[in-house]
């Protein structure tokens, strides 16, 4: 959903066990109401990420990559690099750099070299990139009204809220 921005990708069982076990101490929560609202959060994530592969299917792009060409949209005029869009996206640089070479292989963005500092590679769409954003955009603004239509919109600006909040713990 853009109204947050915020989707969590690859979180691993140990830093979910770390992250229990931290919110436990600082909220006196009891472990099982932790692990049903952790649990509840990674299945709401898990379907909500199924559903929107489905949606982006007759694309051919995954949730994941369609994330990433909209960093690339949005970071494009600042010139962020790779780094820049794994902080966007919530993926570390290797992944970032398997889903560049995919959208790349598919014709979908061009790699080019800061020109300050050849070690700086920008990702940049192309105009097939910028089509399927264009053509994408109101499947994805559909699938997302599918998704939080049992919310009403101050429920959903309150899950975003506390999301970031989630997500700014993490980020420490």
């Amino acid at each position: 959903m853009r109204r947050g921005g915020l989707w969590v990708w690859g979180v691993g069982r140990p830093l979910l066990r770390l992250v229990v076990r931290t919110y436990i101490v600082q909220t006196e929560m009891s472990p099982v109401d932790t692990a049903t609202t952790l649990h509840a959060l990674r299945a709401a994530a898990a379907n909500a990420e199924r559903f929107l592969a489905r949606a982006l299917e007759p694309f051919g792009v995954t949730a994941g990559q369609y994330e990433l060409l909209q960093a690339i949209e949005a970071i494009e005029a600042s010139g962020g690099g790779c780094s820049e869009l794994g902080r966007r996206v919530a993926a570390p640089g290797p992944d970032i750099t398997r889903m560049i070479d995919r959208l790349l292989a598919a014709g979908l963005v061009a790699r080019h070299r800061n020109e300050n500092d050849r070690r700086v590679v920008h990702a940049v769409l192309t105009e097939k990139g910028r089509a399927l954003l264009a053509e994408a955009a109101p499947v994805v603004r559909k699938a997302e009204q599918t998704i939080f239509g049992g919310l009403a919109g101050d429920q959903q600006d309150t899950l975003a809220e506390l999301l970031g909040g989630v997500q700014r713990t993490l980020d420490r």
